[in-house]
């Protein structure tokens, strides 16, 4: 088990990396092409947006297609993909690569996790999720860092390059160091009335809307920093802007943590939790020291990562016969909310920079957490004739 474990981390560290590659670079992309901080964040809204459309259809192809062949695949294309952005002439032509990744990348996301349950034994599955949690949280920091230091030392080409390297040797990795599923698929159908109940069901509702706001928060402030940091009186370089990223490492040691209490004070009680500690961290990042700013984005990711620890969870429990639907609606609403996150604010970034989309992320988590708080101290609960037996969480 320790070589599939290492590989499994490694894969996945990688994968992830991928998603955030530009972000700690979006100020010297945007000076390369000339082009505004709107145009600049399509590199990761439009490709974030690409992979929240694309997830549901490879999660219907796992029941179809052997999950092992379906990573290897989607990791081959995505190396090609990563390939055109090293060697990209224009601006379009790197958003065009931006977008083949997002369309690649959830052909080992979405699988990945029912994946791992398959080749961990039952005494070992939850090694083998922890793995799983822990490698996309590095891959995040990764990502990021990887691609400030290389693009100081190097060029913006060669980041792209390198990770498109990395990919390669995760493919290869994958395709001899992973095992293949023996046993066979079982097929999961996707209710698609159920995903229609599911969106009117107002405590359902609820819960998905909080990862959805979480993510569009958290984008928005790691990605506006990097502009608020590379201006005056910070100044920062694409080195050092790649430096802040290592406070993300936190989300590897929050998420088990956060999760083990859960079971014990509840997972509502956790995302309240993860809402207050997000907006703190807001605050703090508003503050004009470079201490404080990485502080600040320090407990947004705790708040980020504890929200994002428990809400799937508590979404299978209030829907236990049919996790399946529910997990495609939570990624749905997260990755929508982390595609906005970096596109909206820069409307509000021209008038107001920095300190007004703080403001507009702290307003959306306060307007996203009231729905949860309603349904808390309503005594009856409005979808209870769909036979759903929901838990106080």
């Amino acid at each position: 088990m320790i070589k599939i474990s290492i590989t499994l981390f490694f894969v996945v560290s990688i994968i992830f990396s991928t998603i955030y590659t530009p972000q700690a670079i979006l100020p010297t992309l945007k000076e390369v092409f000339d082009i505004d901080i709107t145009k600049t964040n399509t590199l990761l809204s439009g490709m974030i947006f690409t992979l929240m459309i694309a997830t549901p259809f490879y999660i219907l192809a796992s029941n179809k297609w052997q999950r092992k062949k379906i990573m290897i695949f989607s990791t081959f294309f995505l190396f090609l993909a990563v390939s055109i952005s090293a060697v990209a002439t224009n601006f379009y032509i790197l958003l065009f690569s931006r977008i083949l990744q997002g369309i690649f990348i959830p052909g080992i996301t979405a699988i990945m996790l029912s994946y791992v349950q398959d080749i961990y034994p039952d005494k070992h599955r939850g090694l083998g999720m922890g793995i799983y949690m822990a490698a996309t949280s590095f891959g995040a920091v990764i990502g990021r860092l990887l691609a400030g230091w290389i693009t100081s030392l190097y060029s913006w080409r060669i980041a792209f390059a390198t990770f498109s390297f990395l990919l390669l040797i995760a493919l290869i990795a994958m395709i001899y160091a992973l095992p293949s599923v023996k046993k066979s698929i079982t097929k999961k159908i996707i209710n698609k009335k159920m995903i229609f109940n599911y969106l009117f069901d107002f405590k359902i509702l609820s819960i998905l809307i909080i990862p959805s706001v979480v993510f569009f928060s958290f984008m928005a402030i790691t990605t506006f920093a990097t502009y608020y940091l590379s201006k005056p009186p910070f100044n920062l370089s694409s080195a050092q802007l790649g430096n802040l990223f290592l406070v993300l490492l936190v989300g590897v040691f929050i998420s088990p943590i956060v999760g083990k209490y859960s079971d014990k004070i509840g997972r509502v009680k956790i995302l309240f939790f993860g809402i207050f500690v997000l907006i703190i961290g807001i605050l703090l990042s508003l503050i004009q020291s470079y201490i404080f700013v990485v502080i600040g984005i320090g407990l947004v990711t705790v708040g980020m990562f504890s929200v994002q620890s428990v809400a799937p969870t508590y979404l299978g429990d209030l829907a236990p016969n049919d996790k399946t639907t529910v997990a495609i609606l939570y990624q749905t609403f997260f990755y929508l909310g982390g595609a906005l996150g970096t596109l909206l604010p820069a409307l509000v970034w021209k008038n107001y920079q920095y300190e007004g989309v703080s403001i507009l992320s702290i307003l959306l988590l306060l307007v996203g957490i009231m729905p949860l708080t309603f349904t808390m101290k309503a005594k009856s609960i409005t979808s209870s004739r769909r036979g759903i037996n929901y838990p106080d969480g």
